[in-house]
């Protein structure tokens, strides 16, 4: 679903512009200003969602945001979860279409060879925490070892 998206919009290099993978989608993104235990939110306004995001936090908790909240609405699309509005619909699937958004295992990998698999450039270039960048990568098998970083050029 994340690539076939991602696809459709033409995004072949990082960061993804996950505002706009929503913009793509027609749902309209509502920028509030909210305490800090708010994130965001999928609201539906006449039946059809609409994204808050709490603009207080930092970049990359509002994209990872948006991108769990686009990952929810593309499980929906894809007939795998129930129609809008959802009920309290599993958040580790949405988890997974996130990350395949924000860190798509090919871009990912082809970066990582560009850059030689320095997570923390990485991380700063796809908009995300190193530790989110050196979980992507050792699922990929970019990064091996556990008891410390192994690299394999």
């Amino acid at each position: 679903m994340a690539d076939d998206l991602l696809a459709r919009t033409g995004v072949r290099e990082p960061p993804v512009p996950v505002e706009a993978l929503a913009n793509a989608l027609g749902i309209p993104i509502r920028p509030v200003n909210l305490p800090q235990f708010f994130t965001g939110a999928t609201v539906y306004e006449d039946g059809l969602p609409v994204l808050i995001v709490n603009w207080a936090k930092p970049e990359h908790e509002r994209r990872r945001c948006m991108a769990h909240m686009l990952g929810h609405i593309l499980l929906v699309l894809d007939g795998q979860t129930d129609a809008f509005p959802r009920g309290n619909a599993p958040h580790d699937d949405a988890d997974r279409v996130a990350r395949q958004l924000m860190l798509p295992a090919s871009m990912v990998a082809d970066q990582a060879l560009l850059w030689f698999n320095d997570h923390r450039y990485l991380a700063r270039l796809f908009g995300v925490e190193e530790e989110e960048m050196v979980e992507r990568m050792r699922e990929l098998g970019l990064i091996k070892g556990r008891a410390g970083v192994m690299w394999d050029y």
